[in-house]
C-alpha cells in the first residue's frame, strides 16, 4: 500500500513518546512491504516526500491507498478533505484518523472551553468522512464513538520494540550503583498536569525519613520538572534523554513508575509503560485504564497502588527491593507480553491490514 502520512513530523533526535510512535509506525510499515509519504520536514530514512506544488501534491495524494492523519486534541487542516468538495479530489482514497487523546486535552494546554468545544464540533463534523479511526485505548474507542459519532473505529494500544529495548543494554554510568539498592524510574514530560510526581517526592520523602537512605532511589527522565530543591536526597533528575539512548537507561533501573491524574489521561496509552516492560522492568502505578488491564492481564494486581497513596507506594517499592526473584519474575513477565503482543511490528500489522481491507472493499464498489 501507499500511504500518506500526515500532521506529522519525525526527527531521530526528539525525546517525546508521540516522535518515537510515529518512526515506530514509519520504520514498521516499510518493514511490512508499505511506502510511506510525508510532507518536508520530517527527516527518516524510510520515507518518501510529498512535492510541493499544489497540482503535483493532488496527483501524488490521489496515488495513495490511503491518507493517514495523526490526530491529537484538534483536526488539522486535513481533516476537512474527509467531505466534499475536497472528497471529490481524492477519488478512492481511504481517509484514515488516528486518535492519541480526547478534545479535552486542550485544557490541560491552556486552551478554553471555546477552543474545545470548536474542536469537538469539528470533528464531529468532518468526521462524517472519514473511513477508520484508530484508538490508542479502549477507553478513546468508546469516546470517538459516542462522543464524534465516528462510526468505523479500531482499537489499537500503543507498544514498545523488545529488540531495542532489553534488559541486557549497557547501562549508562551515570546510574551504576551498588546491586542493592532498587533504582525506581519515572520518564515523561513533568511540566505536564496529568503526571502526578507528587506522589513520587511523598513516597521518597516517607522512605528518606523513615531511614532507607540506601535502600531506594529514585530517578526522573523528561524535561519540565521545577523545585529541585523541594527534593530528598534519594531523588536523581536527569533531564531530558533523546528515546534513542533511552534503553541504555531503563536496563540500568529495577522498577518503572505510572503516575496519573484523573482526567484526559485516562484515555491514553502510556508509551513509558511498554517500553519499562519490554527493559524488563516491574510496572508499579496508580490506576489507568490501560496500565490497569495489563496488571490484570499479567496477575500483577498487587503492584497497583491507590491514588494519592505515597506510604503505599513505599511500601510496595520496599517490598520488592527485598525480594529480588520476584522482582525479577514480575520483570520478564512483563517482557514477555511485550514480545509476544505488545509489540510494535504486530501493532502496526493490525492497522495496516484493516486499511488493506478497506481499500480492497472501496476499490470492488
Amino acid at each position: 500500500m501507499r500511504i500518506a502520512y500526515l500532521n506529522a513530523r519525525y526527527n531521530e533526535t526528539a525525546t517525546s513518546g508521540g516522535n518515537a510512535h510515529i518512526g515506530q509506525f514509519i520504520s514498521q510499515c516499510v518493514a511490512l512491504g508499505h511506502e510511506i509519504w510525508m510532507e518536508s520536514g520530517s527527516v527518516h530514512e524510510l520515507i518518501n516526500y510529498l512535492p510541493s506544488g499544489r497540482i503535483a501534491l493532488l496527483k501524488a495524494l490521489r496515488s495513495m491507498d490511503a491518507i493517514y492523519i495523526r490526530i491529537e486534541w484538534f483536526p488539522p487542516p486535513q481533516a476537512r478533505w474527509a467531505l466534499p468538495p475536497y472528497r471529490f479530489l481524492f477519488r478512492s482514497t481511504l481517509m484514515v484518523w488516528e486518535f492519541n487523546t480526547v478534545p479535552e486535552y486542550g485544557f490541560d494546554l491552556g486552551r478554553s472551553a471555546q477552543e474545545v468545544e470548536s474542536a469537538i464540533d469539528a470533528f464531529k463534523k468532518y468526521g462524517q468522512g472519514c473511513d477508520l479511526a484508530v484508538c490508542v485505548s479502549a477507553g478513546l474507542t468508546e469516546y470517538v464513538q459516542q462522543q464524534l459519532y465516528l462510526k468505523n473505529v479500531l482499537t489499537v494500544p500503543n507498544g514498545s520494540d523488545p529488540d531495542l529495548f532489553r534488559p541486557d543494554r549497557q547501562p549508562v554510568k551515570r546510574i551504576q550503583s551498588t546491586k542493592d539498592q532498587l533504582k525506581v524510574v519515572w520518564i515523561g514530560s513533568a511540566n505536564l498536569p496529568w503526571h502526578n510526581l507528587e506522589m513520587l517526592r511523598m513516597a521518597a520523602d516517607w522512605l528518606w525519613s523513615n531511614g532507607y537512605h540506601d535502600d531506594i532511589s529514585f530517578h526522573i527522565i523528561g524535561k519540565g520538572l521545577v523545585n529541585l530543591n523541594e527534593m530528598t536526597p534519594n531523588i536523581y533528575y536527569h533531564g531530558q534523554v533523546a528515546y534513542v539512548d533511552l534503553p541504555n537507561w531503563l536496563s540500568g533501573m529495577d522498577v518503572g513508575l505510572v503516575l496519573y491524574k484523573d482526567g484526559p489521561s485516562m484515555y491514553g496509552s502510556p508509551l513509558k509503560m511498554f517500553d519499562y516492560y519490554a527493559s524488563g522492568l516491574p510496572v508499579v502505578g496508580v490506576y489507568q485504564p490501560q496500565f490497569s488491564e495489563l496488571l490484570e492481564e499479567l496477575g500483577q494486581n498487587g503492584l497497583l497502588v491507590p491514588d494519592g497513596d505515597f506510604e503505599a507506594l513505599a511500601k510496595i517499592l520496599l517490598q520488592l527491593a527485598q525480594d529480588r526473584s520476584k522482582l525479577k519474575s514480575f520483570g520478564l513477565a512483563g517482557r514477555n507480553l511485550i514480545i509476544h503482543k505488545y509489540n510494535w511490528r504486530m501493532l502496526v500489522s493490525l492497522i495496516c491490514h484493516e486499511i488493506n481491507a478497506l481499500a480492497k472493499g472501496r476499490f470492488v464498489k
